[in-house]
């Protein structure tokens, strides 16, 4: 079932992710005033059984190390699809920086979701949209359900911003044009953290 809000889809399919699905209605950063910090903020974030869409042999990404932006979106979902290329100019942007990742998880409308199905319809879409990125899955719905469980998942799309020490640093849920600049930001103030050459600007 979907409740479609402006801004945002909440979720409620997959039997296991029933109880813990919610709607998440406010955007929420770390260290910000307002809104107290979503539940997810300070909690480490392990391995999570992704597959490559485009490699599937290749391993499932690690979150220590690097920053990353880990978005969990679907093609069938409209405020996901006005997201996306806002990940990917950001990413672009950042394509020579090592330290920075983006996980970007296409998401069914399904608990469990047909690994050749997810495949073809994620393609096909950034196909038509020129978006280039590395595009992953999550097939059998178990990486929704870790964070459901324990990250307050519940509403396409949400993008987590997660540090070097793989600590969730910040939640963006739904989708806001005011974002993609927030998400940049807050991802340039992250890089400050690891060695090496400086962080990128944001241009």
């Amino acid at each position: 079932m979907f409740r479609v809000f402006r801004d945002r889809l909440t979720i409620q399919q997959h039997d296991r992710l029933k109880p813990v699905f919610r709607a998440v209605t406010i955007i929420t950063l770390a260290g910000c005033g307002g809104p107290p910090a979503h539940p997810a903020v300070g909690r480490v974030v392990g391995n999570l059984p992704l597959v490559s869409i485009v490699e599937p042999d290749r391993p499932a990404p690690t979150f220590t190390g690097k920053v990353t932006l880990l978005n969990l979106w679907g093609t069938w979902c409209p405020p996901c699809r006005r997201e996306l290329p806002g990940m990917v100019r950001l990413a672009v942007r950042l394509a020579d920086e090592p330290r920075f990742q983006l996980v970007a998880v296409s998401c069914g409308g399904s608990g469990r979701d047909d690994l050749a199905e997810i495949t073809a319809t994620t393609l096909e879409f950034l196909a038509a949209q020129r978006l280039e990125i590395d595009p992953w899955a999550d097939p059998d719905g178990m990486a929704r359900v870790i964070l459901a469980e324990s990250f307050g998942f519940g509403a396409y799309p949400t993008t987590y911003l997660v540090g070097p020490d793989a600590t969730v640093r910040a939640v963006w849920t739904g989708y806001r044009s005011r974002d993609e600049a927030d998400i940049a930001r807050a991802v340039v103030e992250a890089l400050k953290e690891l060695p090496a050459e400086s962080a990128p600007a944001v241009r």
